[in-house]
């Protein structure tokens, strides 16, 4: 007679296949958080809603405080591990490299803004001229709480005209409720629009309206011979090579050459109503209103005359 062992061996069988299907269907099968790559956080607090998605429950839960309005915090692997294991999260991260960044949300008043606004001031106070200002660096940009409204107030501004310099305090975003109350000391620079070559010229090259731009300099910045006017420069030409976007001084320039060594030119003599013209060889290159030397080619007479115009010359006598 066969004696079966399956009856001694049952209850154990069960126990063993009672836990694997526990296992599966409640520990393996429970769904599993996803942790979030980044999130922009609005409030003082994080929450862990902030940081996993499907989360079943605690997604309120708050964590600790959140950075300051407009900064960012990073959370590292092993700081997530933690979070979980503490909170029985259904996540474990996948490699050391695992984090999340957390941005707080802000509102962000730029310095442009600020400098536009003192600059709108400091000239109805009377500060005549064109003119920049030189801020500090904690007046790069104020940032304020999300839910804030991007607005700020300049008062007591007092402005130092000898030295160029003012004093102000910025409250932000009202001088009745400031979160930020700045103290500012700054150097205001009066400024010139110059004239200058959009590109590089050579000798030669005449200078017309069409080649010229203009940029704004600090007055203390430009030597005191530039050219200040673009009816200065047009119809001139570099005396050498001339850069682009560099201010040009009387010395950079010249006229120039109308008339060219050894090109035939038109001579003219007037003496009151008689005006006479003759044919001439010019022996000197010249500028409107240089004096040149130059050659009747009739009579071989060597002259001196005055550039006139291009190829053309007045002369005393024939």
């Amino acid at each position: 007679m066969k004696t079966l062992l399956f009856p001694i061996f049952y209850p154990r069988l069960a126990v063993f296949v009672a836990a694997i299907v526990f296992y599966f269907f409640f520990v393996s099968g429970a769904k599993a958080v996803e942790l979030k790559r980044s999130a922009l956080i609005e409030g003082p607090t994080i929450t862990l809603g902030d940081i996993f998605y499907d989360l079943p429950e605690n997604a309120e839960r708050v964590l600790g405080p959140a950075p300051r309005p407009g900064n960012d915090m990073v959370l590292n692997a092993r700081t997530l591990m933690r979070i979980a294991v503490a909170l029985n999260l259904n996540w474990r991260p996948a490699s050391s490299s695992e984090h999340i960044v957390l941005q707080r949300s802000a509102t962000l008043i730029s310095e442009d803004e600020i400098e536009k606004r003192l600059i709108a001031d400091i000239r109805e106070q009377g500060y005549l001229g064109e003119f920049e200002l030189e801020l500090p660096a904690q007046t790069a940009e104020i940032i304020l709480p999300a839910d804030q409204p991007a607005n700020f107030e300049i008062s007591d501004l007092d402005i130092d005209s000898k030295n160029d310099r003012f004093n102000a305090i910025i409250y932000a975003p009202s001088k009745m409720s400031p979160m930020q109350t700045l103290r500012i000391s700054g150097a205001m620079y009066p400024v010139v629009k110059v004239p200058v070559l959009k590109s590089t010229m050579r000798n030669g090259t005449i200078i017309r309206d069409n080649d010229l731009d203009y940029i704004t300099i600090r007055a203390k910045e430009l030597n005191h011979d530039a050219i200040l006017k673009a009816d200065n420069l047009i119809g001139m030409t570099p005396r050498r090579m001339a850069f682009n976007g560099k201010p040009l001084t009387d010395t950079d320039i010249e006229a120039p050459k109308i008339v060219e060594r050894g090109q035939s030119i038109t001579m003219t003599f007037s003496n009151g109503m008689i005006e006479l013209t003759a044919m001439g060889k010019a022996l000197e290159s010249g500028a409107k209103g240089d004096v040149i030397r130059v050659v009747n080619t009739n009579s071989s007479k060597n002259l001196q005359a005055i550039v006139s115009g291009e190829q053309q010359v007045k002369v005393q006598s024939f």
